[in-house]
């Protein structure tokens, strides 16, 4: 009887763990293998096609000291390093405010909670070409609405002048991501409505006389935005990870 118990017990300790196994398991083969491989190639000679000239392919820290040397490797770092802090810092900014506004009663409510996550759910692919189309310089609904309104005088190339090419692809970033930052941060609002009672005060915003009006009454609210930003930070970095790989590889492939 004991024996079985404690076979019971067991099996009630490891079964959140089983849970986690498919989700250890992916990104154990998208994630950690992709890593470690990307972490020994750096070592070998890098050229794909071509075969190296004295036969050797481990070259220990030589590819390193050649990006060290590169003249575009620094910018390449400060622009990645721009182009994730202002894209999560603005995905959070602007879907804390929208979150906020969805948590006010209002006509139509339940409706626009619905409409906000289309821009998260449109396929990447979609949203990259309706947004090439409206930065387009000749037809696109960008310039006509800014030149109709008086506030540009002539067409801007937004894709193909470097003085504004990265922040409008960082616009569209946001664009895409804010939503999943609203809905994430306005589960927490409302999950921290339903345990006001238990938690103590966002003291900061009360303080403010700020977040009451809001309903914002939940540490919840401060751990679901710490889970957003590290999310949001751990994507950035994956992809910029990922991309820079496969651009690498086309680069080299064509050299």
């Amino acid at each position: 009887m004991n024996q079985t118990k404690k076979n019971g017990n067991w099996k009630r300790k490891m079964e959140p763990y089983a849970f986690l196994v498919p989700l250890v398991l992916i990104l154990f083969l998208f994630l950690v293998i992709p890593l470690v491989k990307a972490a020994i190639m750096s070592f070998q000679y890098y050229y794909v096609t071509k075969p190296s000239p004295n036969g050797h392919y481990f070259v220990g820290l030589e590819n390193y000291g050649k990006v060290l040397q590169d003249e575009y490797f620094f910018n390449s770092v400060k622009v990645t390093l721009i182009y994730i802090v202002v894209t999560v810092a603005g995905r959070y900014i602007i879907g804390f405010i929208t979150a906020l506004l969805l948590n006010t009663k209002f006509l139509g409510r339940g409706l626009a909670r619905a409409l906000i996550i289309i821009p998260w759910a449109v396929p990447e692919v979609v949203a990259c070409l309706v947004w090439i189309l409206m930065y387009d310089k000749d037809y696109g609904i960008i310039n006509f609405l800014l030149n109709n309104a008086g506030i540009l005088s002539h067409n801007i190339a937004y894709l193909q002048d470097v003085s504004v090419a990265l922040p409008a692809a960082m616009v569209v970033n946001i664009w895409k991501g804010f939503p999943y930052v609203a809905i994430m941060l306005l589960a927490g609002i409302v999950l921290g409505g339903f345990m006001g009672q238990l938690a103590e005060g966002i003291s900061w915003l009360n303080w403010l006389n700020f977040g009451q009006s809001f309903g914002l009454d939940s540490p919840l609210v401060i751990n679901f935005g710490i889970l957003v930003i590290t999310f949001g930070l751990t994507i950035k970095i994956t992809m910029a990870s990922i991309i820079g790989v496969a651009v690498a590889l086309i680069i080299y492939r064509y050299i």
